[in-house]
């Protein structure tokens, strides 16, 4: 049975102050974390006094790892906590507690990203977060979703047996060619993907 947004907001205040050690061991679908946030910085460059909104921002790690000196980085997480740590850690960010689908900004952005969140919203809700996301982007602005996907169904299932006691049956993975047609119904364009570790795929998608 999938997590409610109720029981994901409650696990990640919880979880708010150890996160970063937590995930320096991460394990089972998370397997390769660290490594999977270095290559996505490879493929997305973000270019000099741009805009970025990180969705599920975390305690920051993913935004700083991405920024440069004089990038506004802006984010929002539905854990007040995460809010709260990643506001220690970075003072410098402008911080709202928000989700995809209410980002709680009346900006538009030239980069939007997020690691290791769209999992954590609901199958059902994904095209319009989608929409939501493609409308908070400048014309020409780009997205990078960074997360556990699989393949196909049959790569689930492989991912399944392979991670044994420690795959979570209350998260929901997307399939990249579900994915792939949301992105391009909602107007995105110029998309591609890349793997990024075992379970880990990056989607860079423009908005044109």
């Amino acid at each position: 049975m999938l997590r409610s947004s109720k029981e994901t907001k409650e696990l990640f205040n919880q979880w708010a102050t150890s996160y970063d050690e937590d995930l320096e061991h991460a394990s089972g679908p998370l397997y390769g974390y660290q490594e999977s946030l270095n290559l996505a910085k490879e493929i997305f460059p973000v270019k000099k006094g741009a805009k970025l909104l990180d969705i599920g921002i975390g305690t920051g790690a993913f935004a700083n790892l991405l920024r440069l000196k004089d990038t506004e980085v802006w984010g929002i997480d539905l854990s007040e906590a995460m809010i709260e740590q990643c506001q220690v850690k970075h003072p410098d960010f402008h911080l709202k507690v928000g989700t995809f689908i209410d980002a709680n900004v009346d900006e538009t952005f030239d980069y939007v990203v997020s690691s290791f969140c769209f999992h954590e919203v609901n199958p059902e809700e994904r095209e319009k977060d989608l929409r939501v996301t493609h409308q908070l982007l400048k014309t020409h602005g780009k997205l990078l979703i960074l997360d556990i996907m699989f393949a196909s169904n049959r790569a689930v299932e492989e991912g399944r047996q392979s991670i044994g006691k420690y795959w979570d049956s209350s998260e929901d993975y997307s399939i990249i060619g579900e994915l792939d047609e949301k992105l391009r119904k909602v107007g995105f364009q110029g998309i591609r993907f890349i793997q990024t570790g075992p379970y880990h795929w990056g989607v860079v998608a423009e908005k044109r």
